[in-house]
């Protein structure tokens, strides 16, 4: 694989450093190769040359992309032991059977098209939804969990379902007319959970994955 260009490297240096002013951090290969892409997409779009394309990646617009995948992926906390953070998502059993389901057939359908160790993710928010009901103080038939798990787990599920979609392998044993069937079952858990995710705009307060204010 060629290596990185020195203005890719540089480039991506500097969006690594607008991601950690809003407490981000991303490795600086994976900054790297999104910035490829961008830059491959705007010359495609404007039927340009990669070169000129890069003119339009100045401070400016690395504050902005910055602040775009912060909004993208903070509020899953990454990195945060979801045990630790505010439960404050009410989970009615059902759903929560659900979403044991959903994170199975995540784990079995990963496994099966990207190797055994990938399913790990799925596995662990397993484990954690265990240790949630375990630990529920309140009366069933709900369960508190962090808001963070739920928007993890509908992103996953909905990836999972989209892969499914694009005709990715399935488990053995799973006959190929279950496709349809599968991916609507994934669909339909995800927007369940999705559901539960309070739409309160802009996240200013405190808080690990509070969106970040204007760092200007």
């Amino acid at each position: 694989m060629p290596r990185p260009s020195s203005w890719v490297r540089t480039t991506a240096s500097a969006l690594g450093e607008e991601l950690a002013r809003i407490g981000l951090t991303v490795p600086a290969d994976r900054l790297e190769d999104l910035l490829t892409d961008r830059v491959a997409a705007v010359a495609e779009r404007m039927h340009i040359t990669e070169r000129t394309a890069r003119r339009y990646f100045d401070h400016h617009a690395l504050r902005t992309l910055a602040r775009e995948l912060a909004l993208r992926i903070k509020d899953e906390a990454p990195g945060a032991d979801l045990l630790t953070l505010p439960r404050t998502i009410t989970m009615p059993l059902p759903t929560l059977g659900a979403t044991i389901a959903a994170l199975v057939e995540v784990a079995a359908l990963t496994g099966a098209n990207t190797g055994p160790d990938e399913p790990t993710t799925a596995m662990s928010m397993i484990s954690t939804l265990g240790v949630l009901t375990r630990e529920h103080d309140g009366n069933l038939p709900t369960v508190f969990v962090p808001e963070p798990l739920v928007v993890r787990a509908v992103r996953i599920i909905e990836n999972t379902a989209d892969l499914v979609h694009q005709g990715c392998t399935l488990p053995p044993g799973v006959a190929e007319d279950v496709r349809p069937h599968l991916r609507k079952a994934l669909s339909d858990d995800a927007a369940r959970l999705r559901a539960l995710i309070p739409d309160t705009g802009r996240r200013t307060g405190p808080g690990l994955w509070a969106v970040p204010d204007d760092p200007r």
